[in-house]
C-alpha cells in the first residue's frame, strides 16, 4: 500500500513539472493520440480516419490535368491511399511480404509516428512517389532495371519527341536534337505531354496520374503491372478503345475476348534504353501477327484470301487491313492543361483508313491502315510557339496497329458467297460504296487542307491504284 502510494505521489510530481506539451500535435489530435492512429500503417488501414482526412487533405486532381476521361472512374480521396487487410492479414507486411521490411517512411519520407501534418510535412522529406526518384528509391534492388528505365521509352516518350523535332526542325532529325527546338516548344512538350507518362510507381503500385491516382492493389508491389488500372488507363482512347470494343458498332478484340493479357504478347524489354531508337515501332522483340499465326498453325488448310494478299516486297496488305474495326482517331491535342476541352477544336471520332506504307522495312505490307495523330501546327500555340518550321515534314495520318483484331471484319465480311472485292475493292459496281474505307489525296486536300502537303506519301490518289480501281 505504502508503495502505491510512492508511485501515485512520484507520477503527480512529473506531471505537475512537465505537464502536457499543448503544442504537440500528437497529443492534442483525439483521432491519432491512440498509438494506433499515430503510425503511418494506423491511418492507412483505417477506413474511417482516412474518410476524416482525405476529405479535406488530399487535392481532387493531380496538379497540372483535369479529370481522367477514360472507363474506368476515378477513385475517391480516400479510396487513393487506402490500404484494406482482408482474411488473416494483420498488416502492410502480410501484403507485401518482398517489401515489408523497407517502412513506409524510408521510401516516403515524413515522421513516423507523428500527427497527420508532421507525417506529410515536406520539411520532413515526405514525397508522394518516391519512385520520382528512382536513383535514390529503387536502388539497390533494381540497379540495373533503375539504370535504363531513366531512358525507356515509357519514362522519355522518344517517339513524341522525335516527331516534335522533325516537325519544327526537318525529316532529317529526330529525338535527339530535340534540345535544339525553340525553348517555347520545348516546355510546352515538359508541361503537356510529358506529365503522361510514367515513374516505375505509377506502374507497378499506383494508377498512373492521368487518372488521378490511387492504389491498385493496397499498396502491393505487383511485377506485371494491372493491365486494367494501368495500361488500357494510359493507352485509354486507342488500345483500350479497341480492345473494348467501345465504338459503337465494333466488338471486342479477339485475343481481349480470350482472356489475353498486354504481357502476353508485348514481350519486350519496357525498362531498357531505348534512346536509339526513333519511336516505339523500331524497338526489338515487338509482338507480330506470324509470332502465333504461322501458315503450321492451321494444318491442312489453305486460306485463299492469304495466298492472294500476303504481303511481298512492295505489295500486299497488313494483317489489320483486313481484321480490323474502326478506331478512335484524335484532331489536335489537349494542350495548355485541358483534356477534351475543345482547345483548337480537339476532337475524338471513329474512323478507318487504308494507306500507303512509307517505311516497308519496318512495317509489312504496301497498304496499311493509318491513323490521324492529334497534331496540327498550331498544336503549341498556347506555349507560345505559333507554328511548327517544319510540319510538312512527316504525315499525320501514321501508320497504326489497332487492336480492335476480329477474324471477319466489315470490309473481308461477304457471308456465303461472293468475294472480298465486294466489300474493300475500289472497282466496278461496289466502288462508290468502298471508297471511304481508303485515304483519298483528295479527301486529304478537302477535310485536312491544312495536311494535304504533309500527307502526299500516305494518300493515294490514281497513280497508286491497281489496274481497273476508280480513283477519287
Amino acid at each position: 500500500m505504502r508503495l502505491t502510494h510512492k508511485l501515485l505521489f512520484i507520477i503527480t510530481i512529473v506531471l505537475l513539472v512537465t505537464g502536457c506539451d499543448p503544442g504537440d500535435p500528437v497529443k492534442n489530435d483525439p483521432l491519432i493520440f491512440d498509438s494506433e492512429y499515430n503510425r503511418c500503417e494506423g491511418c492507412h488501414l483505417s477506413e474511417s480516419v482516412l474518410k476524416e482526412f482525405a476529405s479535406d487533405t488530399l487535392p481532387n486532381n493531380v496538379e497540372g490535368l483535369t479529370s481522367y476521361t477514360g472507363d474506368i472512374e476515378p477513385m475517391e480521396r480516400w479510396q487513393k491511399v487506402y490500404i484494406e487487410l482482408t482474411g488473416t492479414q494483420k498488416s502492410f507486411r502480410d501484403i507485401d511480404p518482398v517489401h515489408e521490411g523497407i517502412g513506409c517512411a524510408n521510401c516516403h519520407g515524413g515522421q513516423d509516428p507523428g500527427s497527420f501534418d508532421v507525417a506529410h510535412d515536406t520539411t520532413f522529406g515526405f514525397v508522394r512517389d518516391p519512385s520520382i526518384m528512382s536513383e535514390q528509391n529503387c536502388n539497390p534492388c533494381h540497379e540495373q532495371i533503375v539504370s535504363t528505365n531513366t531512358n525507356s521509352m515509357h519514362t522519355k516518350a522518344w517517339g513524341q519527341r522525335t516527331a516534335i523535332t522533325q516537325r519544327e526542325l526537318g525529316a532529317d532529325k529526330n529525338h535527339q536534337n530535340f534540345d535544339e527546338c525553340p525553348v517555347e516548344l520545348t516546355d510546352g512538350y515538359d508541361k503537356e505531354c510529358s506529365s503522361c507518362h510514367a515513374t516505375c510507381g505509377q506502374c507497378h503500385i499506383s494508377r498512373p496520374n492521368v487518372a488521378d491516382g490511387g492504389l491498385t492493389n493496397n499498396h502491393k508491389f505487383m511485377k506485371p503491372p494491372n493491365q486494367e488500372e494501368t495500361c488500357m488507363i494510359c493507352h485509354a482512347r486507342t488500345i483500350g478503345t479497341d480492345l473494348k470494343g467501345s465504338i459503337s458498332g465494333n466488338i471486342p478484340d479477339v485475343h481481349y475476348a480470350g482472356g489475353k493479357q498486354c504481357i502476353d504478347c508485348h514481350q519486350e524489354n519496357f525498362h531498357a534504353d531505348a534512346s536509339q531508337y526513333e519511336d516505339r515501332y523500331h524497338i526489338p522483340d515487338l509482338p507480330e501477327c506470324t509470332d502465333c499465326h504461322t501458315a503450321q498453325s492451321v494444318p491442312g488448310q489453305t486460306n485463299l484470301y492469304h495466298t492472294m494478299h500476303w504481303p511481298d516486297v512492295g505489295s500486299g496488305l497488313a494483317c489489320q487491313v483486313c481484321h480490323s474495326q474502326p478506331y478512335n482517331n484524335c484532331n489536335n491535342c489537349h494542350t495548355n492543361g485541358a483534356w477534351q476541352q475543345g482547345l483548337n477544336e480537339y476532337t475524338e471520332y471513329p474512323e478507318f483508313r487504308i494507306g500507303l506504307n512509307i517505311d516497308e522495312e519496318l512495317h509489312m505490307g504496301k497498304w496499311v491502315v493509318v491513323r490521324h495523330a492529334p497534331v496540327s501546327s498550331s498544336t503549341f500555340e498556347p506555349s507560345g510557339h505559333t507554328a511548327f518550321s517544319n510540319f510538312d515534314s512527316r504525315p499525320n495520318w501514321e501508320y497504326s496497329s489497332p487492336h480492335n483484331i476480329i477474324r471477319t471484319a466489315s470490309q473481308t465480311n461477304v457471308g456465303g458467297e461472293g468475294y472480298c472485292n465486294s466489300k474493300c475493292h475500289v472497282s466496278g459496281a461496289n466502288a462508290d460504296t468502298n471508297k471511304d474505307l481508303f485515304l483519298w489525296q483528295s479527301f486529304v486536300n478537302s477535310d485536312y487542307s491544312e495536311e494535304a502537303i504533309a500527307n502526299e506519301g500516305v494518300a493515294i490518289d490514281s497513280s497508286d491504284l491497281p489496274s481497273g480501281w476508280e480513283g477519287y
